[in-house]
C-alpha cells in the first residue's frame, strides 16, 4: 500500500473587501475614512517635514492623527480581516487536508510606496490609507500519494483564483510556494 505524503503551499494573496459589503454592515465608509487618513498623513509630512509618507502607527505615536479615525479605521480593518479569512477557509477548505492562516493583515497599517512627487499620489495615498485591502499568507496542505507534484503551485494559484476572484473587488495571488 502506497504511504500518503504532506505537501505544504504557502500561498500570498491580496483582496480588496467589496464596497456593498463595508456599507450593508459597518457605520462608517471605508473610502471617506481613506480619505480623512490621507489628509492628516499629507498635513503630518508637511508639519514634520518628513520626504516620505509613514505608518500610521509612526503618526499615532506622534499624535497627529484623530483618534475617532483611528477607531474607525480599526473597526472597518477588522471587519475586513474577518472576512476574508472566512471567505478563504469557506471556499477552500474542501480542497485542501488542512488551511492554516499565518498571517491576515489589513494594508492600511503598511507604509505606503507612493512617494510625495508621484504622479496620482493623493489618489495613491487615499488607495493605500482605504482599510478594506487585507494580505493573507496561508499555508495549504495536500495528502497525495506522490511525493513531488509537478505543477502544485500553478494549480493552487489557479484554484484559489477560482474559487475566490467572485468574492472580492480585487484579488491577487501574489505567491505559491511549496514548503
Amino acid at each position: 500500500m502506497p504511504s500518503l505524503h504532506i505537501t505544504k503551499i504557502h500561498i500570498t494573496l491580496q483582496i480588496k473587501v467589496p464596497h456593498e459589503l463595508l456599507e450593508r454592515h459597518l457605520p462608517s465608509s471605508a473610502e471617506v475614512v481613506g480619505e480623512a487618513l490621507t489628509e492628516q498623513v499629507i498635513t503630518a509630512v508637511k508639519k514634520h517635514k518628513l520626504s516620505y509618507f509613514p505608518a500610521l502607527e509612526f503618526l499615532e505615536k506622534q499624535g497627529d492623527l484623530e483618534q475617532d479615525l483611528l477607531d474607525a479605521t480599526e473597526t472597518i480593518s477588522w471587519f475586513a480581516c474577518k472576512f476574508a479569512r472566512e471567505e478563504v477557509n469557506k471556499k477552500l477548505r474542501a480542497f485542501f487536508s488542512e488551511l492554516s492562516f499565518q498571517s491576515v493583515k489589513c494594508t492600511t497599517y503598511a507604509m505606503p510606496g507612493v512617494r510625495a512627487n508621484q504622479i496620482n499620489a493623493w489618489h495613491e495615498l487615499v488607495e493605500h490609507y482605504t482599510p478594506n485591502t487585507v494580505k493573507l499568507d496561508v499555508v495549504a496542505s495536500l495528502l497525495k500519494k506522490e511525493q513531488h507534484l509537478k505543477g502544485i503551485e500553478n494549480w493552487s494559484r489557479q484554484l484559489f483564483r477560482r474559487n475566490l476572484e467572485g468574492s472580492f473587488d480585487e484579488f491577487e495571488v501574489i505567491q505559491a510556494v511549496i514548503l
